[in-house]
């Protein structure tokens, strides 16, 4: 690259350098001055007019501390936030003539956000100003406002004093005080101390603002104590009075407690409302209500205790009367039973327990009597102890139904056990008339002893049901064993007759293939050797079984299947 090339390049570069120095200068002066001038636009907003009026006017006490308050605010911001924005400008200033442009930024930011805070400062100081000169006015405003508001209030209260009862004093001590307050307020207004009458002013609103709201309770809550809450504790009272003359009796005479705690909590509730602590009245009132319901539902419990006693007392006389003649007859019938039966249940005992039981009942049922016949028990009580007597005798009469059901089950049994016996002797005859219609030439000697055991339980039932007085429980013993008995001699005489058919027709099957097998025949002869001279047809079977299976596989299926298809059709 050639010197002059280099060179012009240079040229350029600082040229370009110049320009971008001088537009960079260029705005930050233009920010500067554009500072400056909002600057000078705050400054014309400062309030000397508002600040000299406050100075010329008389003022004292509070409202001369807060003009001076307001004036050192603002000499504050003539004197030295001013001040410090001129400074900052001219330091940027300096800065943007020396190229420290950086520096120049930090200046002029600072700058603009104490420009905001002085016209936040110059607004609030206005607003303030404005207030201070127009308090007088504006708390002669409201003055007048609470007292027209304060004369209604007089007014209703000597027109209606009959209705704030005993909170007529203390509502009037209420309005002597707010008198004393406007008094004052004159004074301090004359004396030109506006903000100490102005916070005088905000006590007095709040005043008429709880005398207000006294006016609209006090007679509330007074009609209610009055006409609501006294009516019901003399309709309690007169009640109470009532019940006990008609001869109820109340547990632990709580009740007389209760109604002289509610005279208390009349007494406790009037002299918040004379004192006009209106919230703790209508606290206490709440559980005023509370316990006089309380009283009414003790009252409700023994009124509708008495309906329910004099139902159950005829209810369970009805049931005595039932019991007995129910427990009278179960003894008739275990005595009869007795010559008949040994009884296994021990029925007797139980109807013995149950008959003690009614005896107990029926006695304390006559106790109970007495005592309501001597007004000397409350109804709810007596109503406890004979709704548990209910159900005690409802019990007994379960008992009773039960003692009667196992008493008629002795005779039901009896005829079942006698109906089975018979049914068991037939089905003995009809297995023998089956064996000796297949005409076998004899049968196993297990299966001879079995059916000897079976038909000697078969006789001891019978020799037991024909006894003149029944032991039932040797009965069902003996019943069971020989059902179980000839149930097992049926499938045995089935599996009996059964192997020796198919030992026949097995054979037969087996004997077509003597020529082509000749140890056919030495089975044959064997198996016939077991069923003709051993009577073992379960044995003779298996042999021909066998030997056939081994031929022709599948064969004994067939002829089985066969066999028990021509036995179902017989």
């Amino acid at each position: 690259m050639s010197l002059e090339i280099v060179v012009v390049i240079l040229m350029l570069l600082i040229v370009a350098l110049y320009i971008a120095m001088y537009i960079i200068r260029k705005n930050h002066y233009k920010s500067i001055d554009e500072l400056d001038s909002r600057k000078s636009e705050v400054m014309n907003q400062f309030p000397l007019d508002k600040i000299q009026a406050v100075n010329n006017r008389s003022m004292t006490g509070q409202s001369r501390e807060t003009a001076e308050e307001l004036k050192e605010q603002w000499d504050q911001i003539e004197t030295k936030q001013f001040p410090t924005i001129e400074s900052l400008l001219f330091e940027a200033e300096q800065a943007t003539d020396r190229y420290r442009f950086k520096k120049a930024r930090q200046h002029e930011e600072e700058a603009e956000r104490k420009i905001v805070e002085i016209q936040q400062s110059l607004n609030s100081l206005n607003t303030a100003l404005d207030e201070l000169m127009q308090r007088e006015e504006a708390n002669l405003k409201k003055i007048e406002s609470i007292k027209k508001r304060y004369h209604m209030i007089r007014k209703d209260l000597l027109a209606k004093s009959f209705s704030f009862g005993r909170a007529v004093d203390a509502l009037e001590d209420k309005l002597g005080t707010m008198e004393t307050d406007f008094s004052t307020f004159s004074h301090l207004t004359a004396a030109g101390d506006h903000e100490e009458a102005n916070l005088l002013l905000k006590q007095l609103e709040e005043t008429i603002t709880a005398m207000e709201n006294y006016m609209t309770e006090v007679p509330g809550i007074l009609k209610k104590v009055d006409n609501e809450i006294l009516e019901q504790i003399e309709e309690l009272e007169s009640g109470y009075r009532s019940l006990q003359q008609e001869g109820y009796i109340f547990p632990d005479d709580s009740i007389k407690e209760d109604l002289a705690q509610t005279h208390v909590k009349i007494e406790n509730t009037n002299s918040l409302i004379g004192s006009l602590e209106i919230k703790k009245a209508e606290e206490l009132l709440a559980e005023l209500e509370a316990k006089i319901e309380q009283i009414y539902d003790k009252l409700e419990v023994e009124i509708e205790s008495k309906k329910e006693v004099n139902e159950l007392l005829n209810q369970i006389r009805k049931i005595f009367h039932y019991l007995k003649e129910q427990n009278r007859k179960l003894f008739i019938e275990i005595d009869r039973l007795s010559q008949s039966y040994l009884l296994y249940r021990d029925e007797r005992s139980e109807a013995t327990q149950v008959q003690e039981t009614i005896a107990e009942q029926e006695k304390l049922y006559m106790k109970i009597n007495e005592e309501l016949a001597e007004e000397s028990v409350p109804f709810s009580q007596a109503s406890q102890l004979l709704n548990l007597m209910f159900d005690q005798l409802q019990e007994m009469n379960e008992k009773s139904t039960t003692i009667s059901k196992h008493l008629s089950d002795y005779r039901n049994s009896e005829l079942e056990i006698k109906q089975d016996l018979e049914e068991m002797e037939i089905a003995m005859r009809e297995m023998k008339r089956y064996v000796e219609s297949r005409h076998l030439p004899g049968l196993p000697s297990e299966y001879l002893d079995f059916f000897f055991y079976t038909t000697d339980h078969i006789e001891q039932l019978s020799q037991s049901l024909a006894k003149p007085k029944l032991d039932m429980t040797e009965v069902f013993k003996l019943h069971e064993m020989c059902e179980d008995d000839v149930e097992q001699l049926a499938q045995d005489t089935d599996e009996l007759v059964d192997q020796a058919m198919l030992s026949e027709l097995v054979s037969q099957r087996l004997y077509r293939y003597k020529n082509e097998h000749s140890e056919v025949m030495e089975t044959i002869k064997y198996s016939r050797s077991l069923f003709s001279e051993d009577f073992d047809y379960k044995t003779s079977l298996k042999m021909v079984r066998e030997k056939l299976e081994t031929i022709e596989p599948g064969a004994f299926e067939e002829v089985q299947k066969q066999y028990r298809k021509e036995k179902n059709f017989s």
